[in-house]
């Protein structure tokens, strides 16, 4: 009998990390799963396919599996796009929040999580009222032990570290960065060398369906899943409705961030073509994310005829790590926004190591969780 064979196609979400970070957090969960789960899934070394895509093999041998796992890169185009002038950035991020606050179909966006609103507001306010606030409180003492101007300059100096300090802390910066990227993408539709490389993707991809595997999944995490709209787009036009054996799965899942937008017109037309494909959608998203849309329907913009077999799932995370542990990673939302791509202390059936290797399919692994949340 012939091994399970599977190719995964991930793409990460707004990360200036490549492929060595993820190979190095893929190996590393691999390794916990294995104690978990009492398996040896074994991953093998980096090797280069491209200028933009990585690959490494995923076997198991107690399941008598093998999968092809490919990271396509577009992080360089991340640090591309990555402000790092604090002046640019600030006027960067009050253009961004202008135009979200101008343009957002407010009917929507009153439909995300309430984590998510604050996560989206926080990083905007906390780098343009913190600084404000602790200049306030620093210019009366600065004014009773400094002169004019001085005091000034001190209580500004000061507020500004101080509150860069903290938006520092709570990840705020990468936020900003994240809200500008978008709001570009929903104001201007994709610059021509993102456009050129998820083309060159959707080609990869599509060469895939001529080959001999079991499973192919493009896979996305976070900002990914906003990438993959055009990917996917582009693919369904170049090959129409996909094989049997595709499956898209999207991790944390923040599509209707541009989708909302009015002006993303270029963004909505991807998502509509998508959206009358006939293929499957695993959308697995945790309310205690606040950097992803959880429960709502990403294609909540599209119209009502539609063909895709969308199914959104709570992973429930509360279920499978310690209590202590749960209790821990709400606190650190930066690292529970990366935990679709780890291993728990109880073994998920959605674990995504587990839907990376071995011989189930991913909708086995649905029924699995499914017949575990049930029970």
């Amino acid at each position: 009998m012939s091994p399970y064979k599977r190719k995964i196609f991930y793409i990460s979400g707004f990360d200036p990390r490549g492929a060595r970070h993820y190979h190095q957090l893929f190996s590393e969960q691999a390794a916990k799963f294995n104690v978990t789960a009492g398996r040896s899934v074994r991953v093998g070394t980096r090797t280069s396919l491209s200028q933009h895509a990585t690959s490494w093999p995923v076997d198991d041998h107690d399941r008598d599996a093998h999968t092809d796992y490919v990271f396509i890169g577009w992080d360089d185009l991340v640090r591309r796009y990555w402000v790092k002038n604090p002046i640019r950035l600030l006027g960067k991020s009050l253009l961004a929040y202008w135009y979200f606050l101008r343009r957002t179909n407010w009917s929507i966006f009153r439909r995300f999580p309430n984590g998510t609103k604050i996560t989206i507001y926080y990083p905007g306010l906390t780098a343009i009222l913190l600084p404000i606030l602790f200049g306030l409180l620093l210019w009366l003492p600065a004014r009773l032990l400094l002169g004019w101007p001085w005091h000034l300059i001190f209580a500004a100096i000061i507020g500004i570290a101080v509150g860069m300090a903290i938006v520092k802390k709570i990840q705020g910066f990468w936020l900003i960065r994240f809200i500008i990227f978008n709001d570009m993408l929903a104001r201007r539709g994709l610059p021509d060398d993102v456009a050129e490389r998820l083309n060159g993707f959707a080609d990869m991809i599509a060469a895939s369906f001529d080959e001999d595997w079991d499973e192919i999944l493009l896979v996305s995490h976070s900002n990914g899943s906003i990438m993959s709209i055009p990917i996917l787009a582009r693919l369904f036009e170049l090959r129409g409705d996909p094989p049997p054996n595709f499956s898209f799965v999207s991790l944390g899942s923040c599509i209707t961030l541009v989708s909302s937008r009015r002006d993303a017109l270029e963004f909505r037309t991807a998502l509509d073509s998508v959206a009358r494909t006939d293929f499957p959608w695993l959308d697995l998203s945790s309310l205690t994310d606040g950097a992803c849309i959880a429960g709502l329907d990403p294609c909540v913009t599209c119209p009502p005829e539609r063909r895709v077999r969308l199914l959104q799932i709570n992973p429930r995370w509360y279920r499978y790590w310690s209590p202590a542990a749960y209790k821990a990673r709400r606190r650190n939302k930066y690292e529970l926004h990366f935990d679709y791509l780890r291993s728990f202390d109880r073994l998920s059936p959605l674990d995504y190591i587990g839907i990376s290797s071995g011989a189930r399919s991913l909708q086995e692994s649905i029924e699995h969780f499914r017949a575990d949340v049930d029970g």
